[in-house]
């Protein structure tokens, strides 16, 4: 999860990325003896529930998304 989360950071997201990241959480939370693995889970999928379009945002906006100083503002960026 933190090598595509990684990936979607620093502008070279896919996008089927998002979609992988709620998938793997979802076989994660719950499945495992390690109550660790939830922890690990729980963070992505709250924040991909919370700010999905931001994630897509920087996966249609590589270039903006990378800038020093970018700011999510909705459909725009602020650099």
């Amino acid at each position: 999860m933190e090598k595509v989360l990684h990936r979607i950071e620093h502008g070279h997201g896919h996008q089927h990325d998002i979609d992988l990241l709620v998938d793997v959480s979802k076989k994660i939370e719950g499945n495992t003896i390690c109550p660790l693995g939830d922890a690990a889970a729980w963070p992505v999928a709250s924040a991909i529930r919370h700010f999905r379009d931001e994630f897509q945002w920087h996966i249609d906006h590589p270039t903006e998304a990378t800038q020093p100083g970018a700011v999510y503002r909705g459909e725009m960026a602020l650099v």
